[in-house]
């Protein structure tokens, strides 16, 4: 991270949601950078392994909470925080849809919502196609979608797609 700051890094993006390494917090502190606190149940080498929850959307919105009263508690500016529930990390295709569904519950919370939806396993299981790179109709709709419940930062890969697909979407609603 400290690298990443001094070679003109913007923001940093914790997947781990602040629990992987304790220096994350000093960083944060000495440089103010902006940083998105990403929701994660596991780690990348079990997340996958059935993941479970009591009801995933008050879980993550418990785990934010407190994530965001922690960082308060010791100083963190307001302004640099983003939320991230992190569609596909430690969840299955029937969480991610409920997140997705219900994503602006998470605007209460008052801080902006970033979503990376792009090209994520939940569209090869709804369209039934296992082709990373022809997931991008899948990742425009879920866009379009997670625009219009408010969702202000995604995350994508193929951006100049997503433009166009957002540009027509704009104007047919115009009309």
């Amino acid at each position: 991270m400290k690298k990443g700051i001094k070679y003109g890094v913007k923001i940093i993006n914790d997947v781990s949601g602040l629990s992987h390494d304790l220096a994350t917090i000093d960083i944060l502190k000495k440089y103010k950078i902006p940083f998105v606190i990403q929701h994660t149940q596991g780690d990348p080498k079990n997340m996958q392994d059935k993941p479970t929850y009591e009801n995933e959307l008050l879980d993550i919105y418990d785990f934010f909470e407190e994530k965001i009263n922690f960082l308060r508690s010791i100083g963190i500016k307001h302004n640099n925080i983003i939320i991230d529930p992190g569609i596909g990390f430690g969840k299955n295709l029937k969480h991610n849809m409920n997140l997705i569904s219900n994503i602006s519950i998470f605007h209460t919370l008052g801080f902006p919502i970033l979503v990376g939806n792009s090209r994520k396993r939940f569209i090869k299981e709804i369209s039934k196609k296992n082709d990373t790179k022809n997931r991008i109709g899948g990742t425009v709709a879920s866009s379009i979608y997670l625009m219009m419940q408010g969702v202000q930062i995604l995350r994508i890969h193929d951006v100049n797609e997503l433009l166009q697909g957002v540009k027509v979407f704009k104007e047919l609603i115009k009309n």
